[in-house]
């Protein structure tokens, strides 16, 4: 309960830069939220599956280092793959508004995402 609590205070803290850091600017800053900040609706109807694939190896990394495991270890191939396809189906029963950091949290406390 406390990593979760953790997890979602961190992604609340990552929104809340996202909208600070986004008003300054000129308009052209064209760079996508971080994946924690991401929601569902757009893991479903935003992103190509390289933005997937890419949100969710490091959705894995940021999981893994607020729970406190030590040491820079990269997911295998089939780890992500596998992750993405249960962030999908998972964002699938959610609501579309879930961010994915709160999504991923839960898929990595099952403990089936051995790194």
């Amino acid at each position: 309960m406390m990593r979760k609590v953790q997890l979602t205070v961190a992604a609340a803290a990552v929104v809340l830069l996202a909208t600070a850091c986004g008003g300054g600017g000129d308009g052209d800053d064209q760079r996508a939220p971080a994946p924690g900040a991401r929601s569902c609706s757009a893991w479903v109807g935003q992103m190509d599956e390289s933005e997937r694939w890419s949100a969710a190896e490091e959705l894995l990394l940021n999981a893994k280092a607020a729970d406190g495991t030590e040491g820079d270890v990269t997911p295998s191939t089939s780890t992500v793959r596998q992750f993405a396809v249960d962030v999908g189906a998972l964002c699938e029963q959610k609501a579309s508004d879930e961010l994915l950091a709160a999504v991923a949290d839960e898929l990595y406390a099952s403990g089936a995402y051995i790194l």
